[in-house]
């Protein structure tokens, strides 16, 4: 089931947490497969690492859901945040402990978005020994989850859907990024 009718309103990405009444800033993205939830995910990301998007916070984490799996973290140990950018982002190397102090700092302080991406493709099958990390993530930390509508369960304050182009910004797209083919 997806809403497909109803009054939408535009909105900047930049002004998304505004509707958010609590301290922390959760906020759902909804939309069709394909419509561009990954898409978007990346933009945020790129336009905060520019320096264009949310000064607020002095780290984003992207995190793909549907790579937290049973292959790639093993059962037999439980994996806090630490271990989720550990093994998303360094996979090779670890981060020292003053490193993993200033990183748990900056959780507490809510200076961290988290991005989680593809929550459809994760709920159906959260690993167990990932399930406290994702919990504590929705639960405590400022975050954006992207689904498909169909398959989130869980309750969201601020909902927001991407519908993709307009006609008017599908011309626009097509006149800034090919104009010169």
């Amino acid at each position: 089931y997806e809403e497909i009718y109803g009054v939408k309103t535009s909105i900047a990405v930049a002004k998304i947490f505004e509707k958010c009444q609590n301290a922390t800033k959760k906020v759902l993205v909804l939309g069709r497969a394909g419509i561009g939830k990954s898409t978007f995910c990346q933009h945020v990301t790129y336009r905060w690492a520019t320096g264009k998007l949310w000064p607020q916070y002095d780290l984003f984490v992207l995190i793909r859901l549907r790579e937290l799996t049973n292959a790639r973290y093993p059962s037999k140990e439980h994996y806090s945040l630490v271990d989720l950018v550990v093994r998303e982002y360094l996979p090779y190397d670890d981060l020292s402990q003053e490193e993993r102090d200033r990183f748990r700092e900056l959780c507490t302080m809510g200076k961290i978005l988290w991005i989680l991406d593809g929550y459809d493709e994760f709920a159906q099958s959260i690993p167990e020994q990932l399930r406290t990390a994702f919990e504590n993530i929705i639960s405590t930390q400022h975050h954006l989850l992207t689904s498909r509508p169909y398959a989130v369960t869980l309750s969201y304050e601020v909902k927001m859907e991407i519908i993709g182009f307009t006609d008017n910004n599908i011309d626009k797209y097509v006149d800034r990024f090919f104009k010169e083919i």
